[in-house]
């Protein structure tokens, strides 16, 4: 055999003259390798005879090696679409039907499956045809019983074809359908927002809208079904579909789509609809107008910045009376009014009301805390604050804020500077101070061999108590420091007597009190002389120390002049 032109040496076939003439034909056969080239090539024979050699007319023959090319989707009928596929549509159609687009290389005979499930791994044929022609368009059906089969959810339709040479073709591009086979949401209730519904002022005011703003369903509706999204409109800006969670149920929203570049006052319309798959119940939204007024004093209304506190307002400057440093304030400060001032702020105008807020309470006009804007306005403001706010308020911790807020007539939104931190220590903070057990009653401050106890994991310790009444100390991990002196007034460590003693005291311990064991060993080693236990926990910010309880140790057997006998 030739194959453009070419022998084929392996299809040699041999023969002597005469030939049998019972053999009719001479059968060959076409080696692999010679059809990986696609397109138009010639096959033909040659006999050589006794040297003379005779060629045969050749055969034009096509080698098709190009699969078929799916471009684009099936599609979908057009309520398929727009809605996905309903138990409605089922009931009255029966069946979803699904044309295959032209595609690239289309051929008779190519064999065309449709494809249906969750990905491609995981998806069945749910119908096949072999095309008879290339005109007749191809319509294949996706059951209704394959359509339960997969049960509800998002599932994808695609097809692929074979061509009568065996050439697959690749996936065509997915549809992507939205399948709900339930009873639709029914028995919806009227669009709710707590802050505008439930306050009884019938207004969204400005911290109304900083909260967030909540609008959504109150309510379990008929044929709820986990999965169901709550979609919400405001002022006709759409929002993010949220996942139903639970009953009641609301969507927030921003503080930027409230102000909608208008603070009113004004009227908004706010409507809802349930969304499962692709469809949307009602189909006309469930809807209400909702009045708006969120003028504020001061500065115009940053979008951006949905905090009830204002960084552009200056922050006040504190001073106390004894002069001292400003924005700290002591026990000196205690005989006269605390001078609090701030520039005054912009778009201030007369009749505004700036009140101090100190220590999280706003601070009352009798008390000094209240100043209303005169006309002309002035460049700075001007609070003097009496020191009973300041003391029923007692040590920061370390610092108490400071803010102002802003009102005007208008409505009752304001406007909050950001709190200054005033460092304030106007009182001494104490805990409660530490002691040793079991000492001796016949001895002043005595601890000697008496005083020793066994525990079953430390081993031989001294017990100290801490009373309790002090719930700052909770949670707190403290450090317990027994040192040994070689004289009474706790002046001269001992060396080899020094030991830390970690402890965290529980809710419980710092309301009740509790013990903390001291290691035998430092003990040991004072034998006859002093030592003593305290300990420092963090009060209100700063480190506040206990008082030393400090005794006489006397840890030698008279007996034998040595050590005191363990307990057992």
């Amino acid at each position: 055999m030739t194959f453009d032109g070419s022998p084929i040496p392996s299809t040699r076939y041999r023969y002597t003259t005469p030939l049998d003439p019972d053999i009719l034909e001479i059968e060959m056969t076409f080696p692999i390798g010679f059809t990986d080239r696609p397109g138009t090539h010639e096959l033909g024979y040659f006999i050589d005879q006794g040297g003379n050699e005779s060629n045969s007319e050749p055969l034009k023959c096509n080698v098709d090696r190009t699969p078929p090319h799916p471009f684009f989707p099936v599609i979908l009928p057009q309520e398929v679409i727009d809605e996905g596929i309903t138990k409605k549509y089922l009931d009255d159609i029966g069946h979803v039907a699904i044309k295959i687009p032209d595609y690239g290389d289309m051929r008779i005979g190519d064999f065309i499956e449709v494809l249906y499930g969750d990905s491609i791994p995981l998806a069945e044929v749910v119908d096949s045809i072999t095309r008879i022609d290339t005109t007749t368009e191809i319509f294949l059906e996706l059951t209704a019983d394959d359509v339960f089969k997969r049960d509800e959810g998002t599932h994808a339709i695609f097809f692929r074809i074979t061509d009568r040479k065996g050439n697959p073709s690749t996936i065509s591009p997915s549809v992507l359908v939205t399948v709900v086979l339930t009873d639709p949401p029914e028995g919806l209730l009227p669009l709710s927002i707590p802050l505008y519904d439930g306050v009884g002022d019938g207004l969204v005011d400005l911290a109304d809208a900083q909260t967030p703003l909540g609008v959504g369903i109150l309510a379990e509706y008929t044929h709820y079904l986990p999965g169901d999204e709550l979609v919400v409109t405001y002022d006709g800006i759409l929002q993010m579909a949220k996942p139903i969670s639970g009953f009641p149920f609301y969507v927030d929203i921003s503080f930027k789509d409230v102000f909608n570049n208008d603070p009113g006052e004004k009227t908004v319309a706010v409507s809802y609809q349930i969304k499962r798959g692709s469809t949307y119940y009602p189909p006309t939204p469930i809807s209400k107008n909702v009045d708006v007024d969120l003028r504020k004093p001061g500065l115009p209304i940053d979008p951006d910045n949905p905090d009830p506190t204002n960084p552009i307002l200056a922050l006040v400057t504190v001073q106390g009376d004894s002069g001292g440093p400003v924005n700290t304030l002591r026990e000196a400060d205690k005989d006269g009014d605390v001078t609090v001032t701030v520039n005054t702020y912009a778009g201030a105008k007369e009749d505004d009301t700036v009140q101090l807020e100190y220590a999280g309470q706003l601070v009352s006009e009798a008390d000094g805390g209240l100043v209303t804007i005169p006309d002309p306005v002035p460049t700075s403001l001007e609070w003097k604050v009496k020191w009973d706010v300041i003391a029923a308020a007692g040590n920061g911790a370390p610092t108490h804020p400071m803010a102002y807020v802003i009102g005007h007539p208008l409505n009752d939104n304001v406007d909050i500077s950001e709190p200054r931190k005033v460092d304030v220590e106007i009182q001494v903070d104490t805990v409660p101070d530490p002691a040793f057990l079991h000492l001796d009653p016949n001895y002043t401050d005595w601890l000697n061999c008496k005083a020793l106890r066994l525990d079953s994991i430390e081993g031989v310790v001294v017990e100290v108590r801490v009373p309790g009444g002090k719930l700052e100390l909770a949670n707190q991990e403290l450090t317990f420091t027994y040192q040994g002196y070689t004289d009474d007034g706790g002046a001269n460590p001992k060396p080899g007597t020094f030991k830390e003693v970690l402890h965290t005291p529980t809710d419980q311990e710092a309301a009740a009190g509790f013990i903390v064991k001291i290691p035998y060993a430092p003990l040991l080693a004072t034998l006859n002389a002093w030592g003593s236990v305290g300990y420092t926990a963090v009060i209100n910010g700063r480190d506040v120390p206990s008082k030393e309880h400090l005794v006489r140790v006397y840890l030698v057997n008279p007996g034998d002049g040595g050590s005191c006998p363990l307990p057992t």
